[in-house]
Formats: structure tokens, sequence, C-alpha cells
């Protein structure tokens, strides 16, 4: 296994990007304890951390075990390749793009997870 400059470029962006998550989440926790009362605060911040923590170490986990089941990586080729298609050729003819779409989509989704 021969190491390349690429693979310390690639590293240094995921760390990047971890860094900048990392940071929203702190941002976003502390603005959610602020209506809490004082001695409530510190709290709040340590229990929010440390799950922030756990459960990207559990995400991390359970990619690093998916990304080795074959089928796992057919369904989600199949899902990245029904994505491509319907984005360039799912639209009508006449259909606008800047057209208001419905909230919930298939099995009551919001279009986030479409």
């Amino acid at each position: 296994m021969d190491v390349q400059a690429s693979d310390f470029i690639t590293i240094g962006l995921l760390v990047l990007l971890e860094g900048l998550l990392s940071a929203d989440n702190a941002l976003v926790l502390a603005i959610l304890v602020l209506g809490l009362p004082k001695k409530d605060q510190r709290k709040a911040l340590r229990y929010g951390i440390l799950g922030a923590f756990f459960f990207r170490i559990v995400a991390i986990l359970l990619a690093v075990h998916l990304i080795q089941v074959g089928w796992v990586k057919l369904i989600g080729a199949g899902y990245l390749l029904w994505l491509s298609y319907s984005h360039f050729f799912g639209r009508q003819a006449g259909e606008d793009r800047r057209a208001i779409k419905p909230a919930a989509g298939w099995l009551g989704l919001s279009a986030f997870w479409a």
C-alpha cells in the first residue's frame, strides 16, 4: 500500500469538514441551552457534547461495517442511479422547475430525503 500526496489532501479535507461540523454542532447546542437555567446549562452542554461524540463514533463504525456488505452497496448504487436519472429525466416537458412542491413525498418523507 503506497501513500500518495492526494491521500494527505483527502485526509486534510476530511479533518476540515469534521471540524466544521463540530463547530456547527457546538453552535446549535449552545443556542439550545440558552433557555435553560444557568446551573443546568453546563450539564446540558456536557451531555450534548458527549452524545455528539458517541453518536459520531457509532455512525462511523456502522458505516465501516455497512460498506463491507455487498447488497448494501448495490442498494446504494441503485439509489444513486435512480436519483441522477430522476434529476435529469424525471421532469415533464412543460413542468416549471420553480413550482412549489409538496413537503412530503413517497412514504411521507420530505424532499430532503429524496
